[in-house]
């Protein structure tokens, strides 16, 4: 009887040993450089077989959060090999990458067709964004493209989902006017960001004066073609991608919670420059008094918690939420025709309350050989997308002009500031957020018909006719 409770003892220790150890992850940070020793920026810092990562900072550092020793990291960077570490014990990694012989036999997107590199003389960066696609979620293009060709230097400054584009330099930060580059969808000008990237095959980056040759005055600060995908001959294939990503604010500003605090500092402000203080110590000491039991009820029947709050604004602004896209594509063809059908859905409910998107994308890619001579097609494309009006840059302003001591929402109502000598200006987020209702709707539509004569041999006649429309409501 003893030797099987101990066996069972030994059991059970060695399970909570085995979850304990299961359930440990670290914080893990480090730098990546070049074999110089010069950093790198951009590089994409990856878990693999998830969608889970960061890309490192002007200087080459990168920090993840919540890494298990048993994850194996990826770094990859353009130009660079892609070199896997295995995390273990280890929690701050000097990452060294070497330069990678590129295949000269691989084919680019550039503005007269399309060249083997080995032919090229202009700078041109490719990108196969089909598989990058593939590997990670990723809400629209501009910002997909962070880390993914030397020069190219992308600046995110904005979260806000449907307001969240990248700023694009392929010149460095030294670009001719700051200006971005021209965008070329099929052959066409549109914004980079209106076309999903599920659809997208290929990008190409024109980054030298040569690329002026073809597009003018306009490709002064260089140019981004973008190729998407085509119907493949016999066979059909009919492909769902479905995305669940989990959003969630980090780095967060600290602010003063406790309202004694709060007024005790603003006391002492106010003696700094001999001015008035302007809460008395009884409005302090109750505030501090109620905070020892929350729940208890005042005279007027009314939680302490509420007729003195002590309001955590970040927490009540910032939120987390269940990031959702779906992609269902439907491609075939034959010798004489080729199609390409597909549908995507992106639901972004935003960390702030009311600034969140949904939207909705289409693409009909056709072409059809209607004799040895002649090719004709049409690419057609668009989307339409609700945005909340929330106003996500107000929010930010207003933590600012607020005060702990003011709740948030009570009984339908929106509070008010609740001590004496508390600024009868001061904001409540919650209600400046909400009292902006409605929602702002855009339809986007651009639909490309195209012919391609054989005259003689060596010697075609292209003909396109393209039309776009934006209408925006609310």
């Amino acid at each position: 009887m003893k030797k099987t409770l101990l066996k069972l003892c030994a059991l059970l220790i060695t399970g909570m040993m085995y979850v304990m150890s299961y359930a440990q992850t670290y914080e893990v940070k480090g730098q990546v450089t070049d074999k110089t020793g010069n950093p790198l920026p951009g590089v994409n810092v990856v878990i693999k077989g998830t969608s889970l990562g960061t890309i490192t900072d002007t200087e080459g550092h990168f920090r993840i959060s919540s890494v298990s020793p048993s994850a194996v990291l990826v770094f990859s960077f353009v130009g660079m090999k892609t070199t896997e570490v295995t995390v273990g014990n280890q929690t701050e990694f000097n990452i060294v990458l070497e330069e990678e012989l590129l295949g000269m036999e691989e084919v680019v997107v550039v503005g007269y067709g399309v060249q083997k590199k080995v032919n090229l003389t202009g700078s041109v960066a490719s990108v196969n964004f089909s598989e990058l696609s593939d590997q990670r979620p990723m809400n629209n293009v501009s910002s997909a493209l962070a880390g993914l060709s030397t020069g190219v230097v992308v600046l995110q400054s904005n979260g806000n989902p449907g307001k969240d584009g990248a700023t694009i330099y392929v010149r460095g930060l030294g670009t001719l006017n700051n200006n971005n580059p021209l965008v070329i969808i099929d052959g066409m000008e549109a914004s980079l960001d209106a076309v999903n990237p599920n659809d997208i095959e290929s990008i190409s980056i024109l980054k030298d004066a040569a690329s002026a040759a073809i597009y003018g005055s306009r490709a002064a600060n260089g140019v981004i073609l973008v190729t998407t995908k085509k119907g493949k001959k016999d066979r059909m294939n009919v492909v769902y991608n479905g995305n669940f990503s989990f959003s969630s604010p980090t780095h967060l500003m600290e602010f003063v919670n406790d309202y004694a605090t709060h007024m005790k500092l603003m006391n002492e402000s106010a003696r700094n420059i001999e001015s008035t203080e302007p809460f008395t110590q009884a409005t302090i000491d109750a505030w501090m008094n109620a905070s020892k039991n929350p729940n208890a009820l005042t005279s007027n029947g009314v939680p302490n918690r509420i007729a003195y709050p002590n309001t955590n604004w970040v927490k009540e602004i910032y939120q987390k939420n269940i990031v959702q896209e779906h992609m269902l594509s439907l491609d075939g063809g034959s010798d004489k025709s080729t199609y390409l059908l597909s549908f995507g859905y992106l639901d972004n409910p935003g960390l702030v309350d009311r600034t969140g998107i949904q939207r909705y994308n289409l693409r009909a890619n056709l072409e059809a050989n209607v004799n040895r001579w002649l090719t004709i097609g049409t690419r057609t494309w668009g989307f339409t997308q609700e945005k909340d009006l929330g106003n996500y840059e107000t929010a930010l302003e207003y933590l600012f002009q607020t005060t702990p001591g003011l709740v948030p929402k009570y009984n339908g109502k929106y509070g008010f500031p609740e001590a004496p000598g508390e600024s009868a200006y001061a904001n409540n987020i919650a209600a400046i957020l909400n009292n902006t209702l409605g929602l702002n709707r855009t339809s986007y539509f651009n639909t490309t018909l195209y012919s391609n004569i054989k005259i003689l041999k060596g010697l075609t006649w292209d003909f396109n006719f393209n039309y776009a429309r934006q209408f925006d409501e609310g």
